[in-house]
């Protein structure tokens, strides 16, 4: 299924349920509470911090240290979500692919070839016709590059390394709202007013690792769903493992 992108993006089949998908179910379903909680501490800090602004800049300096301290609270707080949300992908990926226990028979495993063969410029044309795509096909090359090439664990590489450039972005925000919260009143206030674009790079960072994931889900839902339609088909010539 793939009705929600952070949670459903392993591409997990309808038909059938065992040990490892549960177990993978459950780190996906870590996954996506990490994301929502992180987007949503960040979102709170943001305003938290444009609280503080406006109170500097109204020489309330009490209220503007108050706000600006539990502003970067919530900024830190987003950044501990985003890592527990990289742990939880990182154990995900070895949990499918790096664990010798797994049957090579497992579909999850059995389909990786079938990401070769996928249509990925029909597929964004689809998704572009139905507005569930970005114009310009913005982030959508380097998902399909990444899955053609290396299948479901080329994708979920891109997204651990999404997360890390996120972390990456975020600390670069917190360090520039620490070094204009050591200022006096007014200065204050307008050192954190020159934040705006450090802000906006986090959003669009937050964007982009939203859309990779439902990229993702979209493509390795299609990957599970033709490795169904070829099990049922052998004549596809498509070399499937034996269940």
């Amino acid at each position: 299924m793939g009705q929600i992108a952070a949670r459903c993006f392993p591409g997990f089949s309808s038909t059938y349920a065992n040990p490892l998908t549960d177990r993978l179910e459950r780190r996906a379903a870590a996954v996506e509470a990490s994301y929502r909680n992180s987007y949503l501490q960040f979102l709170l800090g943001a305003a938290t911090l444009h609280d503080g602004i406006d109170a500097a800049l109204a020489d309330d300096a009490e209220r503007a240290a108050d706000r600006v301290s539990d502003g970067l609270s919530q900024l830190c707080a987003a950044n501990g979500h985003l890592t527990a949300l990289g742990d939880s992908l990182v154990r995900l990926r070895a949990d499918l692919f790096e664990d010798p226990g797994v049957d090579s028979c497992e579909p999850l495993l059995a389909r990786e070839p079938l990401f070769a063969c996928l249509d990925y410029d029909g597929i964004y044309l689809e998704l572009a016709d139905a507005g569930a795509a970005l114009p310009h096909r913005a982030f959508w090359d380097e998902v399909a590059t990444r899955l053609r090439a290396g299948g479901a664990r080329g994708g979920f590489r891109l997204l651990e390394r999404h997360v890390r450039e996120l972390q990456s972005d975020l600390h670069g925000l917190i360090a520039q709202v620490e070094c204009g919260a050591e200022l006096p009143g007014r200065a204050l206030g307008e050192a954190l007013h020159a934040t705006a674009l450090p802000v906006a790079r986090v959003v669009t960072s937050y964007t982009r690792l939203v859309t990779t994931f439902g990229y993702v889900s979209i493509c390795c839902e299609r990957a599970m769903r033709a490795y169904e339609q070829a099990r049922l088909s052998p004549a596809t010539g498509v070399v499937l493992a034996a269940s």
